[in-house]
């Protein structure tokens, strides 16, 4: 049975148990992410390899070996454990450090999006968590496209923006990078900021905090516009709020939602949530190099501006 919790952005999908799901379960989720880009499937019971397994019926999962080193430690590749509290493999160092990264998704942002393929479907799974806050919120980026004044969205239709896995932890001040991480988070990929969702032919616009600058434009210029995209895009009228509650599974369309992390009492509240995403082989990146040329030998070096 399908509730809706936003219209049209965010709906709960029940009787449905991930760990057993039949072909016809399958095809019920896909059918209902066309409409509701946001699911929440109560009541779930996922042993990692259960959550695992549950994601790769959606497509090709992400891959997380350099998270695994520093970030995640111990958990298979295919997953990322987001958590605030330690066990016997992770010292009180290393929690104090995933905590400070952590503040980095208070930000809106989009998993993945400065891989060389980004994220498709993200499926949340609520372990332990805040009894009080540390709700995520997320928000209808085809409604926040359709908010966008139609001087700007002339403006923008064929921008670029140039994703950096460090610019949300830069954001904050966070600067303690393994060596293993280091490369990998600066490489960055490239995205055009408007897309057509080939099923439904709605517009879509793609922002993250990972965003760094918009190809071609002085860096100050572009991340002021990349700020009010946000500001429009994340306003109330399309954010749906997810009050966790254990055994939630929430999936979600990363290529038409952002999402947020709200605040919590880190310190005095246990939250574990672990994550399964299928990548979007459909929009992979742009080659930065191409679009510069295109472009004229406009530099989009941050140190030039």
């Amino acid at each position: 049975m399908l509730v809706p919790l936003r219209p049209g952005f965010a709906a709960r999908l029940e009787n449905i148990r991930a760990a057993t799901a039949t072909e016809t379960d399958i095809a019920t989720i896909k059918a209902a992410l066309l409409d509701y880009p946001v699911l929440v499937l109560p009541g779930q019971e996922l042993s990692a390899d259960e959550h695992i397994a549950f994601g790769s019926h959606f497509g090709p999962l992400e891959t997380n070996a350099i998270a695994g080193q520093g970030y995640s430690p111990g958990v298979r590749a295919e997953m990322l454990e987001i958590s605030n509290v330690g066990d016997t493999n992770v010292d009180t160092e290393q929690v104090a450090r995933r905590r400070q990264m952590d503040l980095g998704n208070r930000f809106w942002h989009t998993d993945g999006s400065y891989k060389s393929v980004p994220c498709h479907l993200s499926m949340l799974y609520g372990i332990k968590v805040a009894k009080k806050d540390g709700e995520t919120q997320f928000a209808d980026m085809r409604a926040g496209y359709d908010a966008i004044p139609d001087d700007i969205k002339a403006e923008i239709e064929t921008m670029v923006a140039f994703h950096r896995g460090s610019q949300a932890r830069v954001m904050i001040g966070f600067d303690k990078w393994l060596d293993s991480e280091r490369a990998f988070i600066d490489a960055g990929a490239a995205y055009k900021l408007v897309r057509t969702l080939p099923e439904t032919g709605r517009k879509t616009i793609f922002l993250s905090a990972h965003a760094a600058h918009i190809i071609g434009m002085p860096v100050p210029e572009g991340r002021v516009l990349l700020h009010e995209l946000t500001e429009i895009a994340t306003a109330p009228a399309h954010v749906y709020t997810h009050r966790w509650q254990i055994g939630d599974l929430v999936i979600y369309d990363n290529r038409c939602t952002m999402h947020r992390l709200r605040r919590y009492d880190v310190e005095r509240e246990q939250r574990v949530l672990r994550r399964v995403a299928t990548l979007d082989m459909a929009n992979p990146s742009c080659d930065p190099a191409e679009i510069e040329h295109n472009l004229q030998g406009v530099s989009d070096d941050p140190t030039e501006h």
